[in-house]
């Protein structure tokens, strides 16, 4: 990253209501900005059961702005800021940040330009690391940090910004060399297909692909899984936290393996080693709940 490209906490905008956003639309396109880079930060589910954007951080070449998605909730200005067509989004690797504001939002981000795309193109390593002086221990670092947390520290601001001070660069530069090679239509027709992708997901129904071992189960074996998946979310929605936190996929193998008494096993697993007991008639009422949602699954 070059000296210039980084910003001093002082030098950055937060946002923390829609009004402000909507102001802040509004004077990207009244300076005309057609291009703008950004990234966000939240909790996938490591510190609460519902997926979370806490920021959504900016750069359009002149001035750094965080969007503090916690305090904006998901408004208006926000679903039009990220899907508004007179202003490309610049990123890298965005197909997760994408699932992010799918699940959480209920929008995409379009139009897109991703820097990986283009990388991988022209036959690239995919990277951003060295571009902006940050090794990559040290992003997963701040990447795992506790984003829904206020109020932010300045050591996640000044990361957060600073992730996004140079793609607007590199991206400039990586373009100039797909026009070279006449790759351009291909990058934005990769970038279309990642903004259009559904990257929707119901917790409850993905049991098929994250249960160890389903499909090589027996039919008896199946639908107790997939009841077991079930619960374990609704265990993990009804105290808001992670649902490993509750129930590990192996713990949950290993109860299907046995084949003993499931409401005895499950009281024993979840209660192993916990200060604070689970009740037994939570369990039942919440494990009755979830097969009813199994029996609806199979009409």
């Amino acid at each position: 990253m070059n000296d210039n490209d980084k910003k001093s906490n002082s030098a950055i905008r937060m946002i923390s209501s829609s009004s402000d956003l909507a102001a802040y639309l509004s004077c990207l396109r009244n300076k005309g900005i057609k291009k703008i880079a950004i990234d966000l930060e939240g909790d996938q589910g490591q510190i609460n059961y519902r997926y979370s954007i806490s920021i959504i951080q900016c750069f359009d070449g002149e001035e750094a702005v965080i969007i503090d998605v916690l305090k904006t909730g998901s408004c208006e200005s926000l679903k039009e800021f990220l899907t508004c067509d007179d202003i490309v989004k610049v990123m890298f690797s965005s197909e997760n940040d994408i699932y992010m504001t799918q699940n959480v939002l209920g929008c995409t981000i379009q139009p897109l330009r991703d820097i990986a795309v283009a990388q991988k193109l022209l036959g690239m390593k995919i990277n951003i690391t060295e571009y902006i002086g940050v090794n990559k221990e040290e992003k997963h670092s701040f990447q795992r940090a506790n984003w829904l947390k206020r109020p932010i520290s300045s050591d996640l601001i000044n990361y957060a910004v600073n992730d996004v001070l140079s793609l607007l660069r590199i991206e400039s530069d990586l373009e100039s060399a797909l026009s070279e090679k006449k790759l351009l239509a291909k990058y934005e027709q990769l970038n279309t297909g990642i903004s259009s992708k559904n990257f929707r997901v119901n917790q409850f129904l993905v049991y098929r692909d994250k249960f160890p071992g389903y499909r090589k189960l027996s039919s008896e074996k199946k639908e107790l899984s997939r009841v077991l998946w079930i619960f374990r979310e609704m265990l993990g929605e009804h105290y808001n936290c992670p649902v490993s936190y509750l129930l590990t996929k192996k713990s949950m193998a290993d109860i299907v393996s046995r084949g003993g008494d499931i409401l005895i096993e499950l009281c024993d697993e979840l209660n192993m080693n916990r200060r604070k007991k689970i009740d037994p008639e939570l369990v039942i009422k919440l494990f009755d709940r979830a097969k009813s949602y199994s029996e609806k699954l199979k009409k």
